[in-house]
């Protein structure tokens, strides 16, 4: 009996042995074929190193068609029942056309293999002549179990004060809390890159710039670069201009988050917003957000602005990012040459404080007298908290018999970031002469110094303020 045991035992070895050499000749042969003569293709792009940077990107331009090989790791979620469909990944790359800005080409479950705990891209492209920008991001980081799936953001600039963090609670048996999703992360990142190489041809050919590659007659740049931001840039117009837009940001709902607008300068009106109606998706996470469109402006003076909110931008990305992540914010550029010259960067208009109520805190009634010698329009500025059920901190403009001749009303408002009960009005109002109070009250919640709700992107003007024009 022993000895047929031992004859099975024999027999399953050498099945096994040589089942393991049939792999090994499968997987080394083509290697062992094509031996010193296989030439190794140069290198146009490497994009690795993502333990510090969140996106890496370089651009590269072809001088003529050219194919191109694009080899690049990356991760994203087991998927058990679809497997081989659009698994999300949260390290990957894609290339844009640099003059479209249209993606020619992205890592996806559906062009990938699995390589343990990796996805690989490993594919050549027919590219046509002209310049190209290829990324790599690696926003978070995921692991699946079953059905399970756990994923956190991986936010650099906390990394430090994160190494501390231990494993803790029930998720820590299945290495899915945050500090061993953390480190699995940490043991894996540095596998993560995209390289592209070129199979023919001479690499001296394929000229390198870095990327975003700015078009011509760029006017204004709002590069979003941090976290509640608030850029501003004045300019005027000297004739009437057509101005292409190209704006980035985030938006969900029926709310954008992350946005611009131009003012004009004078009126306070809005000439352009960048909405969620006319926004379209931008690629990466959904709420990414890109609004591109040509307007025409009259002579005149006005003001570009762009704001952001609390996360979700280059500084961090707590979702994939959109594909053309380095011209997040606002970016307008003058079609025609012949009228670039006709759009010059100026200081913002010169206002001189008439009255003001500002820095104002909860349960407050503050009122400041102002007087006209003569008819004037004023521009009104003010931040209060309101819902669409009302103002809950109200401001308003009284005459001398003590008769409000200008209200801030919700449906006239904006929102000023932040919270969205946090509201703005500015407005332009022709107020004869005479004499006036300035008025502002507040309830007993959310104000300046006590916000139970994140804050607006200006809380120093919390409260209303009257300008003249100089």
């Amino acid at each position: 009996m022993s000895s047929f045991l031992m004859s099975e035992s024999i027999a399953l070895v050498r099945t096994i042995q040589a089942v393991v050499a049939f792999i090994l000749f499968s997987l080394f042969a083509p290697l062992a074929l094509r031996g010193g003569q296989a030439k190794p293709e140069p290198r146009i792009v490497s994009l690795k190193g993502f333990e510090a940077a969140e996106v890496r990107q370089q651009g590269f331009t072809l001088p003529r068609a050219m194919k191109v090989h694009v080899y690049a790791r990356g991760g994203g979620l087991r998927r058990v029942l679809h497997a081989q469909g659009d698994s999300p990944l949260f390290a990957y790359g894609w290339i844009l056309n640099a003059a479209t800005r249209e993606v020619v080409w992205q890592m996806d479950g559906a062009n990938t293999r699995r390589d343990w705990d990796y996805r690989v891209a490993d594919q050549y492209l027919d590219l046509p002549a002209g310049s190209y920008e290829a990324y790599f991001a690696n926003h978070g980081f995921g692991q699946s179990l079953l059905f399970a799936q756990w994923a956190r953001n991986i936010d650099r600039r906390s990394l430090q004060a994160e190494q501390t963090e231990r494993p803790r609670g029930f998720l820590a048996a299945f290495g899915a809390d945050r500090a061993s999703l953390l480190r699995h992360w940490r043991e894996q990142v540095g596998n993560y890159g995209l390289e592209i190489y070129l199979p023919g041809g001479d690499p001296a050919e394929v000229a390198t710039f870095e990327a975003p590659l700015r078009w011509r007659n760029i006017a204004v740049s709002l590069a979003a670069t941090t976290d509640n931001g608030h850029w501003v840039q004045a300019f005027h117009v000297r004739k009437p201009v057509a101005l292409h837009i190209y704006a980035e940001g985030e938006g969900s709902g029926r709310r954008m988050h992350d946005y611009g607008w131009i003012t004009d300068a004078r009126t306070r009106t809005r000439v352009w917003e960048m909405t969620m109606d006319k926004a379209r998706f931008a690629g990466g996470a959904q709420k990414n957000r890109r609004q591109v469109e040509t307007i025409q402006l009259p002579a005149g003076d006005y003001e570009a602005v762009f704001v952001t909110d609390d996360s979700h931008d280059p500084a961090d990305w707590n979702a994939a990012p959109p594909c053309d992540p380095g011209l997040y914010g606002l970016t307008l550029a003058v079609p025609s040459d012949a009228d670039l010259a006709a759009v010059s960067l100026t200081k913002p208009l010169a206002w001189s404080v008439l009255a003001e109520l500002v820095r104002v805190g909860n349960d407050q009634d503050r009122s400041a007298p102002f007087t006209l010698a003569a008819a004037h329009a004023v521009r009104v500025y003010a931040i209060a908290e309101g819902s669409g059920e009302g103002m809950a901190d109200e401001a308003w403009i009284e005459d001398a018999a003590g008769k409000r001749v200008w209200t801030m009303e919700h449906g006239r408002t904006q929102p000023a970031g932040g919270a969205a009960k946090n509201r703005l009005a500015d407005e332009v109002v022709s107020l004869p002469k005479g004499a006036y109070t300035l008025r502002f009250r507040t309830d007993d919640s959310h104000a300046y110094g006590h916000w139970n709700s994140d804050a607006p992107w200006d809380p120093e003007h919390y409260g209303v303020t009257v300008y003249r024009l100089n």
